[in-house]
């Protein structure tokens, strides 16, 4: 006798439904609470004007990830010195005067109405990986001529299509020749950094993240492939790491403990005589002893071998067990990039690989993952194909885009995305900055401290003859 259609549903097996438990638990970092383990990653969008200053699109792009569920919204490098602002690929945000205060402000405020903690990874320069409009100029690295060059075997592989067929993008394939830093000029250029960082406090940011992966400056001081120096910044370990780890206790100190403070470093180079995984975990270790409250792990050495700095599904594949080693060695969170499948996801934090699961290429594909885990709809994700067509577009200079997501790069059109009134979760006076331990990094040397109150030095006469 056939069953009816209720009947068979009463009897067929319920599907087991994943509960994401590992990803969905609010985890500390520092002074502030993630309400759970998902978040933006990091990259360089190129939606920023040519000054350096927010845009439209770019607040509006930041919102909808936001809006969509993610517990940190983390910017792209953020250009921290003068300097550095010289020499940038295409378009970055810069943070290095007041001026820049406000369309960061703009940025945090839209991040807090949508739900979202805010935080702004913040660079010194991309160093030897820059490039200037003139190209004349000698970029400031660690070491004087040495360009980068890039081979086409670590590159993305999408890419190789776009160098076959237009010449334009092959121009990138050598860096600007550079010139040796200073040290003079390194010890300006860490405390305009500092310096810099504390704006982003005062511009409501909840986190800073130093970039120190991916071939930057940060980055070009750690690798002997770009650091030859013979003086206390070269040579051995102990000295190749001295650059990082005073940036890091410097920014300690001038931002105070009202704000989570992280770096992002390579795992490992990945390239004959580089950076190894043993190195690095004894960086994290250094970086901790100096007032980390997390460590964000990326992976490869830059341009030179991009095929890790923007991983295919292989690649990625091997970096939560880069997160074992760090998680053994250290006790702050550890934060892992590129893993798209929520549920392998969710398993890796439950077997402690790593703490924080920062999704990039895959929320610019769908903004709304986070809300979908939420809300059990993990069936109604859609997926990144790693296509690259965001990165060619975006190392074209010109704006991102998708396959699969229309909207990307026209979020600015949508209105969803508009701020409205104050909400009673949003904080009036920005969080980091009440915490009131911010020094003062342009006092004279002569003075000790400004006083709280300066009481008058005479008595209000009134009008009248003096």
């Amino acid at each position: 006798m056939p069953k009816t259609e209720a009947e068979a549903k009463k009897k067929a097996p319920a599907k087991k439904q994943t509960t994401f438990k590992n990803l969905l638990k609010p985890i500390k970092v520092g002074p502030v609470e993630l309400k759970h383990r998902m978040v933006l990653a990091p990259m360089n969008d190129t939606l920023s004007g040519h000054n350096g200053e927010a845009t439209e699109q770019l607040v509006a792009y930041y919102a909808a990830r936001a809006k969509g569920g993610a517990a940190l919204v983390i910017t792209g490098a953020i250009m921290g010195t003068k300097l550095a602002s010289q020499f940038v690929w295409g378009r970055n945000l810069q943070c290095w005067h007041m001026g820049h205060v406000q369309g960061l402000q703009l940025l945090t405020e839209r991040i807090h109405y949508f739900g979202s903690m805010a935080c702004a990874q913040i660079t010194i320069g991309f160093g030897r990986q820059g490039h200037s409009v003139d190209h004349h100029l000698l970029a400031p690295a660690p070491t004087a001529g040495l360009p980068y060059e890039i081979a086409l075997e670590k590159a993305p592989k999408p890419l190789e299509v776009t160098w076959k067929h237009i010449e334009h993008p092959r121009s990138f394939l050598v860096g600007q020749m550079t010139r040796e830093m200073s040290i003079d000029e390194i010890h300006s250029e860490q405390k305009e950094f500092a310096r810099s960082c504390q704006l982003l406090v005062i511009a409501g940011f909840d986190a800073i993240e130093i970039h120190a992966p991916h071939g930057y400056l940060e980055h070009e001081f750690l690798s002997p492939f770009s650091n030859k120096r013979t003086d206390m910044y070269g040579g051995e370990w102990r000295n190749r790491k001295r650059f990082l780890n005073e940036v890091t206790e410097q920014v300690r100190y001038s931002v105070g403990s009202g704000v989570a403070l992280g770096v992002r470093i390579s795992a490992e180079e990945h390239m004959e005589g580089g950076l190894t995984r043993e190195e690095m975990v004894d960086l994290g270790m250094d970086l901790e002893a100096r007032g980390i409250d997390y460590l964000s792990l990326s992976d490869g050495a830059g341009y030179e071998e991009g095929g890790h700095l923007v991983p295919d599904k292989d690649r990625a594949a091997h970096i939560p067990e880069h997160g074992v080693d760090f998680k053994k060695a250290l006790s702050v969170p550890i934060v892992v990039a590129s893993q798209h499948d929520p549920v392998k996801a969710d398993k890796d934090i439950g077997a402690k690989r790593f703490d924080i699961s920062a999704l990039g290429r895959q929320l610019f594909c769908d903004p709304e993952y986070p809300n979908k885990i939420v809300e059990g709809r993990p069936a109604d994700i859609v997926r990144c194909r790693y296509c690259q067509t965001c990165l060619g577009r975006s190392l074209a200079g010109a704006g991102l885009s998708c396959t699969q997501n229309p909207m990307l790069g026209r979020e600015y059109s949508d209105p969803q995305y508009m701020i409205g009134p104050r909400q009673d979760h949003e904080f009036v006076m920005p969080r980091g900055m009440l915490a009131g331990d911010m020094p003062n990094l342009d006092r004279p040397w002569w003075k000790t401290e400004y006083p709280y109150i300066e009481k008058s030095w005479r008595k209000f006469r009134g009008p009248g003859p003096r």
